[in-house]
């Protein structure tokens, strides 16, 4: 865990006002997307996510410039780039290994191609669709998402933390960011996506997961590219091999992924 705090101008109440302010705008989104398209197809939900993001992008520009934080404090400086894209590279590489090794042991038929995964049976996604929702997720969702959780969220709550030690309020921040970026999504889920409310706790928990996997990462590397990238191909898998039906995603292999980064980057 780090121990480079960031100093920001105000207490708790930026934090709490850009938690507000995503929350409302999540609930806009949701409310106008399905006025304009009732039931989104794939590419009405990764047209939308494109100006949805782009709300989302200025609310935390603007909480950051109140705070007075340049970009390069929260792990952003042009260096951090060639790693960032060195490691997602190898998670992507292994990932369609590991999709591919999953498919042949299954026995259900690997072929091959550009987004093979989405655009075979049973998700059959059509081209422009996936070209829509991976230039959403890849530019917008991601980056936005982490900007505002990882970047500022966790640096806030570790920084305003006056208990404990570094790795104590390393970890408060990490648990708060997660917690508060799996929150927000129960709108798309509900609404959006349909997810009964049962299922609603599992997909939660997992979600939190996630986020604790993006902020240790992001603790040990203080590469919010990282992160970013990591977030982006875990919205849409960048794969070439579709495995076959029910064969991707294996959560055990994306934890074994995620434990191998968390150990490389600490290490």
């Amino acid at each position: 865990m780090t121990d480079r705090w960031i100093t920001f101008r105000a207490g708790w109440w930026p934090a709490i006002a850009l938690v507000l302010a995503l929350a409302g705008w999540v609930l806009v989104s949701v409310t106008v997307s399905g006025w304009l398209f009732g039931d989104l197809s794939v590419a009405e939900e990764g047209v939308w996510t494109i100006p949805s993001g782009v709300v989302q992008i200025a609310i935390a520009v603007v909480v950051l410039r109140y705070e007075r934080v340049g970009y390069r404090e929260l792990g952003s400086s042009p260096q951090l780039v060639r790693p960032a894209l060195v490691a997602t590279g190898v998670v992507v590489l292994v990932a369609n290994v590991a999709a591919a090794g999953l498919g042949l042991a299954a026995g259900t038929g690997v072929s091959f191609g550009l987004m093979a995964y989405y655009l075979a049976p049973p998700i059959d996604y059509f081209v422009p669709g996936v070209a829509i929702t991976a230039v959403g997720m890849y530019l917008f969702t991601g980056p936005v998402e982490e900007l505002a959780f990882r970047g500022y969220l966790q640096n806030k709550v570790v920084s305003q933390v006056i208990m404990g030690s570094a790795t104590v309020r390393t970890t408060i921040g990490i648990l708060t960011a997660a917690l508060s970026f799996a929150l927000l999504h129960i709108p798309a889920y509900l609404f959006t996506r349909g997810v009964p409310t049962g299922a609603l706790i599992g997909t939660l928990v997992l979600l939190t997961a996630t986020g604790v996997i993006y902020g240790v990462i992001y603790a040990a590397t203080r590469n919010l590219y990282l992160v970013m990238s990591l977030h982006a191909i875990g919205n849409l898998w960048p794969l070439v091999v579709d495995p076959g039906p029910g064969v991707w995603p294996k959560y055990g292999v994306l934890l074994v992924l995620s434990v191998l980064l968390i150990v490389s980057a600490v290490g």
